[in-house]
């Protein structure tokens, strides 16, 4: 049984006439009435009952027909739909990325992408979450793109570096180190420290930098972002160490720069290697490495 014979019965059961059938498809009657023969033979029931030039279901072949033409229809649907959203100029993006990176980054890059005329029928979903759902979410195919920290590395996954985003300490405004430019990361560690979440993809490259030091801060309290950090310092929960996102200054925290060569991390956009990408999929990723080039070059001038 094959869908083609499957739409050829579908067509004589609405036209009730082998000959109309044969030339809606552009197949030879002959021919047409062969495959029918062999669907019947593999179904193990006659569909038609043929009359002279006309034919007429049987009872049989009535039911099969009511049972297999809304499938037959809703695969077509789901066929035309899934062509219009791979197709170059109409594509849709699942696109996941860390919660942070939801204020500025990502809105912008997507908007610019959307203003370019080649891409002004593309269609986005946008997905919240962690680093490791991320990694699980691209594997599943739930999304077609990342944009996220590095953690955890998984050798399926392609990571291209977008941007550096510098680390920072930050500490109440009354804080005993408020007003410096910059400290140490000994210094910010002798006070109570609100940590990342165990599950945070930035938690293993911070505590990497502070493990080099040799430093173990009293951690008081743990929470899932930057902003939810900066809530806690602000109300004198601790100290702490994060990215220099942009809304960190919309808290009542100093921001201070860490005496530390290696005070940085790297935003990447994720795939999933040797997985098929759309057209349009393929451009935004192209576009986001472009744009942080240009972005550079401008930097470097």
């Amino acid at each position: 049984m094959t869908l083609q014979q499957l739409r050829y019965f579908c067509t004589i059961a609405k036209e009730l006439n082998f000959h109309r059938a044969a030339d809606i498809h552009h197949i030879a009657q002959p021919s047409l009435s062969i495959s029918i023969a062999k669907l019947e033979d593999e179904l193990g029931f006659c569909l038609f009952e043929r009359k002279g030039r006309h034919v007429e279901l049987t009872k049989y072949g009535r039911f099969y027909s009511e049972q297999i033409t809304p499938i037959l229809e809703q695969l077509e649907f789901i066929t035309h739909k899934a062509q219009i959203l791979a197709e170059s100029n109409t594509g849709h993006i699942d696109i996941a990325y860390n919660v942070p990176f939801g204020r500025k980054l990502v809105p912008q890059m997507v908007r610019e992408f959307l203003d370019m005329p080649e891409n002004h029928e593309c269609t986005f979903h946008f997905h919240q979450n962690s680093s490791p759902l991320i990694m699980e979410g691209l594997k599943l195919g739930r999304y077609d793109v990342g944009i996220c920290t590095s953690e955890p590395i998984l050798p399926e996954i392609n990571y291209i570096p977008l941007k550096k985003q510098e680390l920072v300490a930050i500490v109440p405004k009354e804080h005993k180190l408020a007003g410096r430019e910059s400290i140490s990361l000994s210094e910010l560690v002798e006070y109570p420290y609100v940590d990342y979440a165990d599950y945070v993809g930035l938690r293993p490259t911070i505590h990497r930098i502070l493990e080099e030091e040799g430093l173990h801060p009293q951690i008081t309290a743990k929470a899932p972002d930057e902003e939810s950090i900066a809530g806690l310092v602000s109300e004198g929960f601790g100290v702490s160490f994060v990215a220099s996102v942009y809304s960190l200054k919309d808290f009542d925290v100093e921001i201070l720069k860490v005496e530390h060569p290696n005070c940085y991390r790297t935003i990447f956009m994720t795939h999933v290697k040797d997985h098929y990408l759309t057209p349009a999929v393929m451009r935004f990723i192209r576009y986001g490495i472009e744009a942080e080039l240009k972005k550079i070059r401008a930097l470097q001038h």
